[in-house]
């Protein structure tokens, strides 16, 4: 294992931390570019095989690594593997499941269903995509999930794998990143789903609509449904997506056939009941 930690030059007792243990890993504290170019640089200065992130705030489960070094060594045309994962707090109590699914490009269009923390990856796929997008914050990793789906279309022997076993713990709390700044993260998932299928499911303007004013992050605190919301979110949404209206009077469609399904998970979205 090489196990490697770049800090950002924190000022909050972390590096006398780091030097406790010089001599189970590699460490730098610097200033750099910010998350997706400490990650990238902190892949391009090791040598594994099999590569893989942890946050700060996040937890491998005992016994992860493991598993991810039997999966891998007994399957040389695997190329990604996750598993499931838990969200938790900042004291480590269990909040809920993350809803993690089997691996489809399409679904990621509307959902990353991968929990970053606990998915690991060979070298040759993170080369082949290109490395993470250093213009990104927030969305990072649904881009490079993205990125990696297209680059199993293109060799179809490649096989990514998802395994029913909890990998990682993923903390939420209120000041994490994601959260404390949750409509900047939904503007930029929007521009990376954009980006790469051309169109932006509903439910990605609705995040950002509903965190638009800072006061509701969409996870603890979910703002009640209401019309003046719903209608800025469609309106947005209809006009994001002006230039495809094929898939505008798909999706529109879609929910008159079942407008409780609809109505349901709005409802559910905004905490209301369901």
């Amino acid at each position: 294992m090489d196990y490697r930690v770049l800090d950002g030059g924190s000022q909050d007792g972390s590096v006398e931390l780091l030097r406790r243990y010089d001599s189970q890993l590699r460490w730098v504290s610097e200033p750099d570019a910010g998350q997706s170019d400490a990650v990238n640089r902190g892949f391009q200065q090791s040598s594994g095989e099999i590569l893989g992130w942890l946050n700060a705030d996040d937890v491998y489960c005992s016994g992860a690594l493991k598993e991810v070094v039997r999966q891998f060594s007994g399957d040389p045309g695997l190329m990604l593997l996750y598993g499931d994962a838990h969200h938790i707090d900042e004291n480590g109590k269990f909040l809920d499941d993350y809803p993690t699914r089997e691996f489809d490009l399409s679904t990621l269009a509307y959902h990353c269903f991968i929990c970053q923390p606990a998915c690991f990856f060979r070298r040759r796929l993170l080369e082949a995509a290109g490395g993470i997008d250093t213009r990104l914050r927030y969305a990072m990793d649904l881009d490079l999930w993205i990125r990696f789906g297209q680059q199993k279309k293109q060799n179809p022997k490649w096989r990514f794998k998802h395994i029913p076993q909890v990998l990682a713990l993923s903390r939420m709390h209120c000041h994490n990143k994601t959260l404390s700044r949750r409509h900047h993260a939904f503007e930029e998932m929007i521009s990376v789903v954009e980006k790469h299928f051309g169109v932006v499911p509903f439910n990605w303007v609705y995040g950002a609509e509903e965190s638009n004013s800072g006061a509701y992050d969409g996870y603890f605190r979910k703002r009640p449904l209401s019309l003046s919301l719903l209608g800025k979110s469609l309106a947005r949404w209809s006009w994001i997506n002006r230039k495809a209206p094929s898939y505008l009077a798909a999706c529109i469609l879609d929910r008159l056939r079942s407008p409780r399904q609809s109505v349901r998970a709005l409802a559910k979205r905004s905490g209301g009941p369901s």
